[in-house]
C-alpha cells in the first residue's frame, strides 16, 4: 500500500543527548562529553576518522552550554582577540576547536597562548580532530609537547549496533518510520560513516517522495545501484 504524505517537511536532526545512540565506538568520548562539570583537565581531545560523530557529539555538547567554536585552520591571535579580552562573567562554558590537523602555522601560537588560558582559568577547551597528537605536525616544539599531554579520547566508526540506531534514527528525522527490513538490507551495503549514511538515507527519502511510494527493499536496492553507479561514471 501506498504511504500517504501529506508533508515534504525538512529535515530535523535531534541533537539532544537522550537522541545520541551510545555503543562500544563512542562510549568513552560520550563519557568525556557527559562529565563536563567533573573533568579533572580543562583540556579535553576526541580524535578519530572522518563521519565518527565528533561534530555531532559536538552539537550534543552545544545544546547543553554555552560553546564557542573556531575551525583551527582560521585560528589567530586576531580572532582569539575577543575572547581573551571577555569579562569573566561573559565568557562561554566551552571553547571548541574543530579540525586541529588543519592548523596553520601562524595558529600555533593563538592554540599555545589558548591552552595556557585554559589552565590558568576555568574556561574549558575542547579539542577535536581526525588525528591524535603523535601525528600532529608544527613548529612550535612547546606547543607540541602541550598538545602530547592533553588527555585524548579515540572515537571510531560506527559499529553494527551503532549503524542500526542510527540508520532509524536518521529515517526518524525525517519524519519517516521505516521497515526493520530496509535496515537490514541497507547495513552490509553502506559505508560506516555518519556522513554517507546521511546522504543516502536523504537521497531514499527524497526519491520516495518525489515517486509517492513507501520506502522498501526494492526502491533501496535500486537506488544505491544508481548512487553507485553516478559515484563511479560521475
Amino acid at each position: 500500500m501506498t504511504k500517504q504524505l501529506v508533508f515534504d517537511l525538512p529535515q530535523r536532526t535531534a541533537l539532544g543527548r537522550d537522541a545520541f545512540l551510545v555503543t562500544p565506538s563512542n562510549a568513552e568520548a560520550v563519557a568525556v562529553i557527559d562529565g563536563l562539570s567533573n573533568w579533572t583537565s580543562p583540556v579535553q581531545w576526541l580524535y578519530g576518522p572522518s563521519g565518527c560523530g565528533k561534530s555531532h557529539l559536538a552539537s550534543v555538547l552545544a545544546n547543553q552550554v554555552a560553546v564557542l567554536a573556531f575551525d583551527a585552520s582560521q585560528l589567530t591571535e586576531a580572532a582569539l582577540a575577543d575572547f581573551l579580552g571577555a569579562p569573566k562573567g561573559s565568557v562561554p562554558d566551552v571553547v571548541l576547536i574543530e579540525r586541529l590537523e588543519g592548523l596553520r602555522q601562524d595558529g600555533e601560537e593563538a592554540l599555545f597562548h589558548l591552552l595556557n588560558h585554559a589552565k590558568n582559568s576555568s574556561t574549558r577547551l575542547l579539542l577535536l580532530s581526525q588525528i591524535p597528537a603523535a601525528q600532529m605536525t608544527g613548529q612550535l616544539p612547546d606547543l607540541s609537547s602541550r598538545l602530547k599531554a592533553v588527555p585524548a579520547v579515540a572515537m571510531h566508526l560506527p559499529d553494527d549496533a551503532l549503524m542500526r540506531g542510527l540508520l532509524a534514527k536518521l529515517f526518524a528525522d525525517r519524519q519517516v518510520r521505516i521497515d526493520p527490513r530496509v535496515v537490514d538490507y541497507l547495513l552490509p551495503r553502506i559505508e560506516r560513516n555518519f556522513i554517507a549514511m546521511g546522504e543516502i538515507v536523504a537521497h531514499i527519502d527524497q526519491v520516495a517522495l518525489s515517486e509517492k511510494r513507501s520506502i522498501t527493499v526494492p526502491l533501496v536496492a535500486r537506488e544505491l545501484d544508481v548512487m553507485a553507479l553516478d559515484k563511479n561514471f560521475g
